[in-house]
Formats: C-alpha cells, structure tokens, sequence
C-alpha cells in the first residue's frame, strides 16, 4: 500500500493510475452500448410535411434502416418557423441516439443569419452523422409564362423590375435562397411570396397565380410530365443524371450559376461518438441498397453518404456561405 505525503495525498502515480482504468472502463461501456445499439425503436424528426423531398428521403432511408436493425424508425413530421421548431425539440433532446434530425441547409446554414435570435445554435448543439443527399432544384413555370428559358426569364424580369413573383416555402428556405442567388447574379428584380409548405407553393405555380418557383425535382416532374410545368433549368452546375434532357441554369441562359440544396442527419450534440459511427454505418448500408437507390435516383436525388468529419466541415463550411448569400442578397434577419 503507498503512504500518504506530508500533505495527506496519495502520490500522483496511484490517482493518475486510477483515472486511467476509469477512462477505460468508461470507453469499454460505450463501446459495448454501440455494440447492442439500438435496442428499442428511433425517432426520424423531419422539419417538413409528409410527401417533401426530404420526407420521401427520409421514409425510404428509415424504412430500409428498420429492417437492417430489427427496430422501427418512427417518423416525426415537425412542421413550423422555418425548421426552427424541429431543430429546438431535437437540440434539447437527449444524447442517447435514439432521436434523430434530418434537417436541409437552410435549417442549418441559413436560420442563423436569417433570425436575429433562434433556440439553437447549429454548430453547438448537433452531431453531425451523414450527409444523406444533395439536391438540383429545378427552376419550373407556368406553360403559359411567355419564357422558355433562364434568358427569357432574364429578360423578361428586366423589362419588369419586381413586377414577376416568385414562390418558395418560406424566408431562407432552400427555393428562396436558390432564386435570391439567380436574382442576385442576374442583376434583376423579382418579387418573393413564400409560402408555408410545399404543396401550397406548387398549387400556386401549377394554378398560373405565381409564374415561377425553385423546386426539388421529385416535387415537380410529374406536373412537367403532365404539361402543367414547364422546367427553364437546373440549378446545379452539371445536368441532373435522373432528368439529363433539361439544360443547367448556367447553360440555359446565367453563366457561373450553381446552387445545391443538401439534407443530411444529425443528433443532439451529447451524443456518444461510437453512437453516431454506429448510426453512420447503418444509414450509409440503407443508403446502398439497390433498391434504395434505384428509387431515390430515380427521383433526382443525388445519394452521398458523407460520414460525421467530412459532413461535420461541410456544415461549417455551409454556415459561412449561406451567410454571405443572405446577406448580398439583403434579406433582413427576422
């Protein structure tokens, strides 16, 4: 047995020894609970309505993980203040991995600058665990809006300073963003009527009430395969593989143009990092089943499966530019 010093302490050798097993033993126990993860079912919190682009991602990917795990993955349609609802709930939830958010870059990237104050903080609250998918918007219209293209779209906003509206789901949703991007970059003026939710955004566009909106593309190709919409574009920098027939933004009329929604999954910041592998692994594995794929490519989603360290600087990295386009674009913060 060591002795005591003068002061009443055991020596440093015998603490640091002691702190050493306990570090051990803790790192065993979390290892051993990743291990049996998950035991019960989990929660899949998505900040938009059933049947949005994300939605359909997130059911399909929490579907496949279900079978994979043996455990349901319920899914929690959270609606409401852009995302902020959603993301507040799931921020203050506990780090057990059983809660799980599958937010957009606007929820992350763009809330911070838009809101003057909001319940979260992106980069301090959440864990990054994958990026899921990115997503070409597809700039759409009216068939009778007389463009047939990003040019004439140009065009026409130029002879018509903010007379031309626009829709989105809302102030620094993805479809916002994208359009302040054209509109910034082709020095026009464009007038901006969000809605709430998507459905009430494309009944507006496939009505003739609002001439032109961005879009996920698996939100609109069936109205453009019905002669309901027609697409002027998509907005990232190559062609969509699932709809190669449509030009880029760039090629059909804006040159240097691009703009790439995203989604991934995240979970409350306190969560084990052997948790969030754990989650990693299981969603990347649904991610490549064949028929998980063969479907969501199918629909124009663009499946990456990015694990926490390279999706955890995207965020970052998200948060710088999403700021700078919020504020050349001058939307005020709420």
């Amino acid at each position: 047995m060591q002795s005591a010093n003068r002061f009443g302490f055991q020596p440093f050798r015998g603490f640091l020894r002691r702190v050493t097993a306990g570090c051990l033993i803790a790192a065993a126990s979390l290892s051993a609970s990743a291990q049996t993860f998950p035991d019960r079912p989990l929660r899949l919190v998505i900040p938009f309505g059933a049947g949005s682009a994300v939605d359909t991602i997130g059911r399909t990917i929490a579907a496949q993980v279900a079978t994979q795990v043996g455990h349901a993955v319920v899914i929690d349609n959270r609606t409401g203040a852009n995302g902020i609802i959603a993301a507040e709930m799931v921020a203050k939830s506990p780090g057990d991995g059983y809660t799980l958010f599958m937010p957009n870059d606007g929820i992350l990237a763009a809330n911070p600058v838009l809101y003057a104050k909001i319940p979260y903080d992106t980069l301090r609250d959440f864990a990054a665990v994958t990026l899921t998918s990115t997503v070409p918007l597809a700039l759409v219209a009216h068939p009778a809006f007389p463009a047939a293209s990003v040019a004439e779209l140009l065009a026409q906003a130029r002879a018509r300073p903010g007379a031309i509206d626009f829709t989105s789901t809302g102030v620094g949703s993805a479809q916002h963003l994208a359009m302040e991007f054209l509109i910034d970059l082709g020095g026009v003026r464009m007038n901006h009527v969000p809605h709430k939710a998507m459905g009430q955004a494309l009944a507006d566009v496939v009505g003739g009430t609002i001439p032109v909106m961005f879009s996920g593309m698996s939100n609109v190709i069936g109205f453009v395969r019905e002669g309901k919409l027609k697409i002027l574009g998509v907005s990232s920098s190559k062609r969509s593989p699932a709809a190669p027939q449509w030009p880029t933004v760039a090629e059909s009329g804006l040159p240097g143009y691009s703009y790439v929604a995203w989604n991934g999954i995240v979970v409350p910041a306190a969560t084990p990092p052997a948790i969030v592998r754990r989650l990693h692994e299981e969603i990347s594995r649904a991610m490549n089943d064949p028929a998980v794929r063969e479907k969501l490519s199918t629909l124009g989603f663009e499946l990456v499966g990015d694990g926490p360290e390279v999706f955890g600087q995207r965020i970052r990295d998200e948060v710088a530019r999403l700021g700078r386009l919020v504020r050349a674009a001058g939307i005020q913060p709420n």
